[in-house]
């Protein structure tokens, strides 16, 4: 059951900067459908805001792209991804500076 009472704010999202935004994601390694790009998007237009400067944002994407593998929709950026060169991942940060009680949270 949906309660409505918990609900700040309903952000529109055209399906183009949804699209563009999950063509973003695949890119950096997230392979995500359409309504992951809208969820995404709508936090960084909420990031945006002067109020949100100095905040930490939070966005869940409900669910992975893997089904997206095959669809035509997404054959051209899966191309493009898969000629990406691999690149190591960073140090870990220290979760610490973040108000963690060990450095890897």
């Amino acid at each position: 059951v949906l309660d409505l009472h918990i609900i700040d704010e309903v952000i529109g999202i055209h399906s183009d900067d949804a699209t563009e935004m999950s063509h973003e994601l695949w890119m950096e390694g997230l392979p995500v459908g359409i309504s992951s790009g809208a969820i995404v998007s709508a936090a960084v237009e909420v990031c945006k805001r002067p109020e949100s400067k100095g905040k930490l944002t939070v966005a869940i994407i409900p669910s992975f792209g893997e089904r997206y593998f095959t669809h035509p929709m997404f054959a051209d950026i899966k191309e493009r991804a898969e000629k990406l060169e691999k690149q190591p991942l960073p140090e870990p940060f220290d979760n610490t500076d973040y108000g963690f009680a060990t450095p890897r949270g």
